[in-house]
């Protein structure tokens, strides 16, 4: 007896812990993410410039006068690109001179006022060689320019220590980085050292003192308790507070909110509506006025057993807040570079993943990326090397990659979980699929392939594949057809031609029970 037609879709978001067969969620994904609770096609790339000469350690976006101003900064090198929809205008070496040059260079940047009251806004920049070590206690200079000038960055100091190299009396050297909440700017490193400067002046001699935890990596401007500024920093082992104190004494009071915690990566902390969120070393974190874990059943498994830990300082965040997505991106397996992205979808409540773009040649995904603030588009840089240079690129631009005016395709796809008559209760036979009727937002055909197998230990087979035409030319390519038949039964749909998007919507599959027999 047919079944009533049964809608195609599963629970929003690809679940990669435990079997396939206990699965809710949809089984399998690539660039592919989830909107309204439905698969959507993520947006596609375009070449900026393919003449980024190093592997990049870090950026920083800023806009003006319809110009993004992004710092780029290298293991031997800074550089500054000018950037107007999505075309670079301008480059420009900053690079500092007599800057210590080191192949784990990894850099922070930051905002800070201008000293002399023009109303210029000043880059603040920190290199230190923490791409190899979280836990590194070799410091780095502080550099600091007009953001928007061409020149090299300036190193911050007073004086140099002829003896050291080091400056003297300043904010730096330090092995952690630096962040400017208000008109102060910290710097901080290992054993808990914290360095705050005069007001607007990052010249005169910084309040200095050590907190009682581990390397501080990470800090963050904090919304103030109602009397000033505030900061937030995040050690090895503690998560911190800075409080403004007008008055006598130190500027500011710092207090432990949590111990315990742990920093997967510098890179890997991000804000999005003042909440942040980071991955600690076996679990994922937040803070929103207290410290939480965030729950994931659904990949926290399949990304910690798989991370390349050696090289957990390469894990960097980024977001996109269109859809709500916090992704991670990550070096899966060997990887020494971020071939994958761990994604948390904020507004869905829900977890997927997907390689990065072009990473099924190990290490050329991305290494570095920002959503650039007054821009809708994040840019992302890769680690392949072209005959000019690694590239950047600008993410979230209609459907292709596209470099120089050369479209690709880009590989989309999502499946099911898997259709059975186990779960309902109803029989123990194996299904027939004879027809989909395919309700999609569609640019460019698509494939659709059943997939299937007969018990929960079984290998997954590949069945028919079919076209989903995204303008059919008769009534009969207006539903697809199959003689398809599986005990366990999932759809993987795929979009792979230039041009390709689509988001999922109100599909069916028209399936019955097949004969008595227990496939085997």
């Amino acid at each position: 007896m047919p079944l009533a037609p049964a809608p195609i879709g599963s629970q929003p978001g690809i679940k990669r812990d435990g079997t396939r067969f206990d699965n809710e969620f949809y089984s399998d994904g690539r660039w592919c993410r989830f909107q309204r609770g439905k698969p959507k096609k993520m947006g596609g790339y375009q070449q900026v410039t393919d003449t980024v000469p190093e592997i990049t350690r870090g950026m920083h976006s800023y806009s003006q006068d319809d110009i993004q101003y992004l710092h780029l900064g290298h293991p031997l090198t800074v550089g500054q690109y000018q950037v107007s929809n999505g075309t670079l205008g301008l480059f420009t070496d900053r690079t500092p001179a007599g800057f210590v040059l080191n192949v784990d260079n990894l850099w922070q940047f930051d905002i800070f006022a201008d000293t002399a009251g023009t109303g210029n806004h000043l880059l603040v920049a920190h290199a230190a060689p923490n791409a190899a070590n979280i836990d590194n206690s070799i410091g780095g200079n502080i550099y600091i320019d007009t953001i928007e000038a061409v020149a090299p960055l300036s190193i911050v100091g007073l004086s140099i220590d002829p003896a050291t190299g080091w400056n003297t009396g300043t904010l730096g050297p330090v092995s952690g980085g630096i962040v400017v909440s208000g008109t102060y700017l910290f710097a901080y490193g290992s054993r808990g050292l914290i360095r705050i400067s005069a007001v607007n002046d990052v010249g005169a001699a910084p309040i200095e003192f050590n907190l009682g935890t581990q390397k501080i990596v990470k800090g963050f401007p904090l919304r103030g308790s109602g009397t000033g500024p505030a900061v937030l920093m995040w050690a090895l082992d503690s998560l911190i507070r800075g409080t403004f104190t007008p008055g006598l004494g130190p500027p500011f009071a710092f207090d432990i909110i949590a111990r315990g915690i742990t920093v997967l990566s510098s890179q890997g902390i991000i804000e999005m509506d003042g909440i942040y969120y980071w991955p600690g070393v076996d679990r994922f974190l937040m803070f929103n006025g207290v410290v939480r874990e965030i729950p994931n059943t659904m990949n926290q498994n399949f990304f910690f057993d798989n991370l390349n830990f050696t090289q957990r300082q390469k894990v960097f965040a980024i977001k996109v807040p269109r859809y709500g997505e916090l992704w991670w991106c990550y070096p899966r397996g060997n990887a020494t570079e971020c071939t994958h992205a761990l994604i948390f979808n904020v507004r869905e409540g829900t977890w997927y993943d997907t390689p990065l773009p072009d990473s099924d040649a190990i290490n050329q995904g991305r290494t570095a990326g920002i959503f650039a603030d007054v821009y809708k588009r994040p840019f992302m840089v890769d680690n392949e090397i072209t005959a000019n240079g690694r590239t950047l690129w600008q993410h979230e631009t209609a459907f292709d990659k596209i470099r120089l005016t050369a479209a690709s395709a880009i590989q989309s796809y999502f499946e099911t979980s898997e259709y059975n008559l186990l779960d309902t209760g109803q029989s123990v036979q194996s299904i027939h699929c004879a027809r989909i009727e395919a309700d999609l937002v569609q640019a460019g055909n698509m494939t659709l392939t059943i997939r299937g197998r007969a018990n929960a230990k079984a290998t997954v087979v590949n069945g028919a594949t079919e076209t989903i035409f995204a303008v059919p030319a008769s009534p009969d390519e207006e539903t697809v057809k199959f003689k398809e038949v599986k005990r366990l039964m999932s759809f993987r749909f795929e979009s792979n031609v230039i041009g390709g998007n689509y988001e999922l919507g109100k599909s069916f599959a028209h399936i019955e029970p097949a004969d008595g027999r227990v496939e085997s």
